[in-house]
């Protein structure tokens, strides 16, 4: 059973809920008539990529993202490859994946993250410095938590 957290860093910066979608551009027109958005296009760009550990290769994501008050969400079509996207998509359809939260250290928040149960799932490291992590729990929730820490040049958007 996973312990209850105490107030961790981990938690304190909550950044995004990740949406899977089988077709990003039908989602935001959807979410945009709602009047959610606007939607812009996000380019992630890895250097190495792990999928339970293993390299990965061969991913291809359509990612809109649109702010929402202080926090995000973002929408996600699976295309090409392997991941957890595609595996919730065949196991759940479309829904809210994963919650996200920012870290400062983000080895030492999958330490921390995995002595308490969960599971590496996917990790990846950017080109520009920043790094993110999809951790699971067979436990509970359905729900991927998903922590990233920011490029060292990261510039917060204007408000």
């Amino acid at each position: 059973m996973i312990q209850r957290m105490k107030k961790s860093s981990i938690t304190d910066n909550f950044h995004h809920v990740g949406i899977i979608v089988k077709d990003v551009d039908k989602a935001v027109n959807f979410y945009e008539s709602l009047g959610i958005g606007p939607f812009e296009s996000l380019t992630i760009t890895a250097r190495d990529r792990k999928l339970r550990g293993k390299p990965l290769s061969g991913l291809k994501l359509k990612i809109r993202i649109a702010h929402v008050g202080q926090t995000r969400i973002e929408a996600i079509q699976p295309v090409e490859g392997a991941g957890p996207w595609f595996e919730f998509l065949e196991r759940h359809g479309e829904g809210i994946a994963h919650m996200a939260f920012v870290v400062d250290d983000i080895e030492k928040a999958k330490f921390e993250l995995v002595t308490r149960g969960l599971k590496i799932l996917y990790e990846s490291w950017f080109e520009d410095g920043g790094a993110a992590a999809y951790l699971e729990s067979d436990q509970v929730g359905g729900t991927v938590l998903e922590i990233f820490q920011r490029p060292p040049n990261y510039v917060p958007r204007k408000r």
